[in-house]
């Protein structure tokens, strides 16, 4: 029996990172809608966007499209689309209301949405917008401990699972209190997939894994991290989910990453190694390009392969030539046929492998 083929997602030029700097609404917006269509015209999965309304790692006056409206509006202009939203947790964004718009977004795109959670927080844009509670984190970014971090992301999962039943929710725990809280209509899908973005840790580390609910409760994982890390933090899972008596198969991997394709690799080492990309992402060269997918057609070719074998199913890529779709066209349509041909019907944006 052959394995599925991965799966080929594409985290949108939402502006989060800057990549919009200097263009206008329109441009942005036609930015976006080229993208959602070229997603959908190669048929290989889905478009995530950002629960995010600033730019990072330094906060500047640029075009940001907020997430849940640009979803919206993708929705309806791209017809059977695939969609995710990738959104911190509680505290940091309300529960019940997260509920309503997946669920709302939900049917709103015919039941191709999946929704993201992550423990990670954006301290500058929270506590900007007034959105962070002043015990979380501090006005330099600086994040809750890792504990209480994912212990809300546990209780978001289990808040979002019990809302979308559709009865009457009552939570008393340490970041999510609910009192008779409801969602109605519950989401199209039944389940609506919940997806995890998780670091895959460092060596002799291990990844940081959230709390039993969410384990149980996800039917997707997107790791960051170096190959080997995301490895172990793919065995680690499935060791957690059988602990749990939860099937350790019922969960998709997939890596989370930035991306962009050269025509060699001294061009690749010449853009890599320049003072702005240093200076700009605070990261050793050597680092980022093992935490990412740079490199020639045969360069990521290769990666990708050892991707698969570390139990990775799914790659979900940020392109770094954004505004431009170089990168993001020629990934689809010659390096993608390399490593696999698309997956099956019936693969929703974040659910669990067949």
């Amino acid at each position: 029996m052959t394995a599925a083929a991965p799966r080929w997602s594409v985290v949108a030029p939402q502006g989060a990172a800057g990549e919009l700097a200097g263009t206008g609404g329109p441009k942005g917006w036609q930015l976006l809608l080229e993208t959602a269509r070229t997603v959908r015209r190669h048929g290989r999965g889905a478009l995530w966007l950002l629960d995010r309304t600033d730019t990072t790692p330094r906060r500047a006056p640029e075009p940001v499209w907020e997430g849940w409206t640009a979803l919206a509006g993708l929705a309806a202009a791209v017809p059977g689309l695939e969609l995710g939203l990738l959104s911190p947790a509680a505290p940091f964004r309300n529960a019940a209301l997260l509920a309503k718009r997946a669920a709302s977004a939900d049917h709103i795109c015919g039941g191709r949405l999946a929704l993201g959670l992550t423990a990670a927080a954006y301290g500058p844009e929270h506590h900007s917008t007034g959105t962070a509670p002043a015990n979380e984190s501090s006005p330099d970014g600086a994040p809750p401990g890792d504990d209480r971090a994912h212990r809300a992301v546990g209780e978001t999962a289990e808040a979002l699972r019990a809302l979308w039943s559709g009865r009457p929710v009552t939570l008393a725990g340490e970041h999510v209190r609910l009192t008779a809280a409801h969602c109605v209509p519950a989401p199209h899908q039944e389940p609506l997939p919940l997806v995890l973005r998780l670091d895959a840790g460092e060596e002799g580390a291990g990844a940081r894994l959230p709390a039993d609910v969410s384990v149980r409760e996800c039917t997707a994982v997107q790791w960051t991290g170096e190959t080997r890390h995301v490895a172990a933090a793919v065995e680690e899972f499935g060791k957690r989910r059988t602990a749990l008596g939860t099937d350790p198969g019922g969960v998709r991997h997939a890596w989370a990453a930035e991306c962009r394709v050269f025509e060699s690799v001294l061009e690749r080492d010449r853009w890599l190694c320049s003072p702005h990309e240093v200076q700009f992402w605070s990261h050793h060269p050597d680092l980022l390009a093992r935490r990412s997918l740079y490199g020639t057609p045969g360069q990521i070719t290769d990666r990708a392969r050892s991707l698969l074998a570390a139990g990775v199913e799914e790659f979900v890529l940020w392109f770094r030539d954004y505004p431009h779709t170089t990168s993001l066209e020629r990934l689809l349509t010659d390096i993608v046929p390399r490593v696999g041909t698309t997956a099956g019907p019936g693969a929703g944006a974040g659910g669990a492998k067949e």
